[in-house]
């Protein structure tokens, strides 16, 4: 049987009070066949390119031309020959799917990349070890993804966001500003550090008696590992510092240097410095919170998404561990 569409069917047109005719637009459907019938060059090329019997995109076509009062090919025994107006109508529908395939790669790109880099702070505790794991995490997904990331003290992670320089921010403090949300994404245990042959080693737990005659890294009273200095020694008075520092990883380099002891949570150490320290648990046992913070004005991109849920796989992760 020759490879034909079937008889046309009535033109559906109507003439209005002026004689004018309005015809029926033609459905993203009807342009696909056409477009696939001018690319494959004939009914039964074009039905296997669009997974569709031949009678099917037969009677498509029929309806196409009977809207467009006018043919699209001239039947040439077995063959379609497109005629001048199919041609040129041919062209522009080729722009309309350039640009459906722009529409593609972009959606596709940004399932991959996101839409340009991720931007994240968090504070230095966790640049030791979380964020790099959660991030091998990340680009075992997204292999094409681009992340800005940076260090920031707390009091320094609000200003990021309020600039446009934070998308996710990763600490171990909440924050109370009306255009930030905080989560609690887990929690980490805090122990006592020393360095390595204190007199520390001896030791099986860590309570404030045995450790009041000594040195001590201290922190900002406001701060999370302040804080926690003050609940570990309770009523009794803090013993002397010999430095203040702003973050966990910091007092762990002192303590490696010998300045002192000192309250840390266990994301603040390294594998590199667990050789060179002496890591004791305390009593009474306290934990941290681990908070993730992003805008409540601008909705966190798929990247940022995507990076939440490795931060909270690798705290899962390493809960069950300890």
């Amino acid at each position: 049987m020759p490879d034909s569409p079937a008889p046309d069917s009535t033109v559906l047109e109507a003439p209005d009070l002026l004689g004018k005719t309005h015809r029926t637009p033609l459905s993203l459907r009807q342009i696909e066949v056409f477009r696939a019938i001018m690319v494959t060059g004939s009914i039964s090329a074009a039905g296997r390119m669009l997974h569709v019997s031949q009678p099917a995109i037969s009677r498509v076509l029929a309806l196409t031309e009977s809207r467009l009062g006018y043919q699209l090919f001239d039947r040439v025994k077995t063959r379609l020959v497109a005629t001048p107006e199919a041609t040129r109508l041919f062209r522009e529908v080729e722009q309309i799917y350039e640009g459906i395939q722009s529409v593609n790669d972009l959606a596709i790109s940004l399932g991959e990349t996101g839409f340009g880099a991720l931007k994240l702070v968090s504070s230095a505790t966790f640049g030791q070890r979380m964020i790099p794991s959660a991030l091998a995490h990340l680009y075992a997904k997204s292999p094409r993804a681009q992340v800005d990331f940076r260090n920031a003290t707390f009091d320094q992670m609000v200003g990021h966001f309020l600039a446009g320089r934070a998308h996710l921010g990763i600490s171990l403090q909440s924050s109370d500003n009306p255009s930030l949300t905080s989560v609690a994404l887990g929690s980490v245990p805090v122990v006592c550090i020393a360095p390595k042959g204190h007199a520390l080693q001896k030791l099986d737990i860590v309570s404030p008696h045995d450790v009041t005659e000594f040195q001590w890294i201290g922190y900002p009273a406001d701060a999370p590992a302040g804080r926690a200095l003050s609940r570990f020694f309770g009523d009794a008075p803090l013993p002397r510092s010999t430095i203040e520092v702003h973050s966990p990883s910091m007092a762990v380099s002192c303590v490696r240097q010998g300045l002192g002891l000192a309250l840390v949570d266990m994301w603040s150490l390294s594998m590199e410095t667990l050789p060179h320290l002496e890591v004791k648990p305390i009593a009474p046992g306290m934990d941290l919170t681990i908070w993730a913070t992003y805008s409540n004005v601008e909705p966190l991109p798929l990247l940022g998404r995507r990076m939440l849920a490795a931060v909270k796989k690798v705290i899962d992760e390493e809960s069950i561990k300890l």
